[in-house]
């Protein structure tokens, strides 16, 4: 309660799912989509009708200054971030045999590339308010692999790997990463 959250790729599925509750649990929420306004807006809608604080704000976090501008909204409309989920991802099945470079780097782009951005983005008012929590989503592909999903599996996996080192990095100074 009384915190702000970023979710992105919030609009749809577990992003949405993760954006309904922390609005639950007393959290504004920042829902951020690179393109699906129409239910980003509905979500937004749906929160603030259950008497929550929520505001879309659309970026592709692939891209370092839109996440600075992101960022920046996020801030002026609702405060500092507090909880960073870092949901968006491609989940599209692609034979390796097949899968163009355009593909592989898409992937790497959003899991990795815009895990990057976003953490850097929040980060330094996290350290100067001495707390925040920085939330990575991978399933188990990560770990076992999948038929049609090796650059999610590689994307995943590099994850959480940023995901343990950052928790080892900066525990002691009052971010936890999971």
């Amino acid at each position: 309660a009384g915190k702000v959250a970023l979710v992105t790729g919030a609009a749809k599925n577990i992003g949405r799912a993760i954006a309904l509750e922390l609005a639950a649990a007393g959290a504004a929420v920042a829902i951020n989509t690179r393109a699906s306004r129409a239910e980003a807006e509905a979500l937004a809608t749906e929160i603030r009708a259950g008497g929550g604080r929520a505001a879309v704000f659309l970026a592709d976090i692939a891209e370092a200054d839109a996440v600075t501008r992101m960022h920046a909204a996020v801030v002026a409309e609702l405060g500092a971030v507090d909880i960073l989920v870092l949901n968006a991802s491609v989940r599209r099945e692609v034979a390796f045999e097949t899968m163009s470079f355009a593909e592989w780097r898409q992937v790497m782009s959003i899991s990795l590339d815009g895990s990057f951005h976003c953490i850097q983005a929040v980060l330094p008012g996290m350290l100067k308010a001495g707390r925040g929590d920085i939330i990575t989503l991978a399933g188990d592909t990560a770990l076992t692999g999948a038929v049609g999903k090796v650059h999610s599996s590689v994307a995943k996996n590099g994850l959480a790997g940023m995901t343990r080192a950052l928790a080892r990095e900066f525990g002691a100074r009052g971010i936890r990463v999971n």
